[in-house]
Formats: structure tokens, sequence, C-alpha cells
């Protein structure tokens, strides 16, 4: 960040495309607080039955016009992947292992943790702390993906002129729009016109993420998952009226997401777009 001074000041910019749109959000820090220094969303013609991927044409294009449109110097992106790209596994590993030799462990033992080729894997961890389960050791986040999938975003944002530097897990980004990001028994819940996504986390951590058509909304549901506070983000896309209806047929307490750092997210679509700056501020 030193050095950046005057429009360019800020985030990286948080990209999130959609099935019909890209959302961009850089933020900056003011007085402790985070705001919005540029935003946009560009929509483009969807795939169809199939998934963006299918029309990189079109989504390069929409970054090209969400850039420009944002008035933004910065061409530095932070993205993410859908949690169902992704595997996420919890390990637990020797609590004085050096972090050279626990990533040396986790590649030895890539072949029986991610069911990739070796050539074809790309993995990342992080130390989260002190197991509770496991005396004298530290839970591990290992996070996998193919390559070859990287290589086509990469690709994508090549094509329109941005630098793909940081790529996450949606449903990990979007745990620090949470107000308590550890607690047992919380979900966000992100509502589309067309779809709704449940983002949760096992043990406080690993991501679960589920999407269904928004008439199916209760599927989300059915089975033993345990949901005590469900925060809505997105719902001003939808009728008051129908989303009033849609949700009180859960039976599931429900409250819109509340601001984080000074940021409301709750009635619109940037939430993972700024999740994403967000992460890149810290």
């Amino acid at each position: 960040m030193l050095g950046r001074i005057g429009k360019d000041a800020g985030s990286l910019l948080g990209v999130e495309i959609a099935v019909d749109s890209v959302r961009l959000v850089q933020l900056q820090r003011r007085k402790g607080r985070c705001e919005r220094l540029a935003w946009e969303v560009e929509r483009f013609e969807p795939a169809g039955a199939a998934d963006w991927w299918q029309v990189p044409d079109r989504v390069v294009a929409a970054l090209r016009s969400a850039c420009r449109r944002s008035g933004s110097r910065q061409r530095r992106v932070a993205v993410a992947l859908a949690a169902s790209q992704v595997i996420c596994k919890l390990c637990q590993l020797p609590a004085d292992q050096p972090v050279a030799e626990m990533e040396a462990q986790l590649l030895a033992d890539a072949d029986r943790l991610f069911p990739f080729p070796l050539e074809d894997l790309v993995m990342d961890f992080q130390v989260l702390g002190a197991s509770c389960g496991q005396a004298g050791a530290r839970d591990v986040l290992v996070v996998a993906c193919r390559q070859t999938l990287l290589q086509s975003l990469e690709a994508i944002f090549d094509d329109a002129g941005l630098l793909l530097e940081v790529v996450e897990v949606d449903s990990i980004a979007l745990r620090r729009m949470m107000p308590q990001p550890g607690a047992d028994g919380c979900a966000l819940l992100r509502l589309e016109p067309g779809s709704a996504t449940l983002h949760c986390w096992s043990q406080g951590v690993l991501p679960q993420r589920r999407e269904v058509p928004l008439g199916r909304l209760a599927e989300l549901f059915v089975d033993d998952l345990q949901v005590q506070d469900l925060l809505l983000a997105g719902s001003l896309q939808l009728e008051q009226g129908r989303l009033g209806d849609l949700i009180d047929r859960l039976e599931v307490p429900y409250r819109a997401l509340p601001q984080v750092a000074g940021l409301a997210c709750h009635d619109d679509n940037m939430a993972l777009a700024s999740a994403l700056a967000l992460g890149a501020l810290r």
C-alpha cells in the first residue's frame, strides 16, 4: 500500500463473476472504517444452461467495461472460486513443525488427500492455530484445485488487461463478512433473482456451499444442517413480499447481514466482491 496515493490508494479490485454479470469493488480505509472507492456492475448475456466459463469473450468484455466505468486505476485483482470447485481439508500437523516442512509434508500427502494428478494440482494452506482435538498439534486448512482451472481463470483476466493476484474460495472469503466468523450454527444466504446459495462453515472453518433455484429454497435445509443464525445478503433483488414468503417457510431465524467495518452489503449483490477487496486490505 505504501507509495500509492490519491484515487489509486486502496485495495485490490475484488471481482465476482456471476452468472450474468461482473461485479467489481475497490475499498479504502478511512478513520477505521472501510468505504467503497470504486464499484461497478456490468451485465453480459448469460450462457443459458451452461456456465459463464463457456462464454469467456463475454466475460472479458464485461471486465473491461466494468473497470473503465468504475474509474479505478487499479489493475490487480482478487477473485474467488466457488467452494464446489475446490477441495478443502482440515489437517493436524505437529505444533513445532516449521512452515517449510509443513508444506513438504502436505505435498507428500497430496495424492492421499486430493483426487487430482499431482501435475494438475494447485495447493495452498493456512495455519489456524492450536488444535482442540489433538494435543501438541496445530489445525491447518488445506485447499486444492486443478491447475487447469486456474490457468483458464488467469487467461480471462489477462485478456481483460488485469493481473490476477489473489484467488480465494468464495465461502472462505464471505466468512470475513460475518459478525462472528468462528461461531457455530451461523450461515449466510445469498439471494439472487433466480437462485439462492447457502454458505456455512463446519467446525467454524471448513466451507460448505449449497446452491438451488430460488423456488426450491427449502431444499437447503433438508438434512442435519443446524443453523441457529441465518444472515441474508442480496435481499433487495427480490420483491419484499416474495422474500418474506420464501424465508418464512424455512422456519429458521433470520436477519439482514449487518455492517462489517462500515460496509453494508445486505441489500445489494456486492457481498463477495466486497469480501475479496476487504481481504486485500488486511
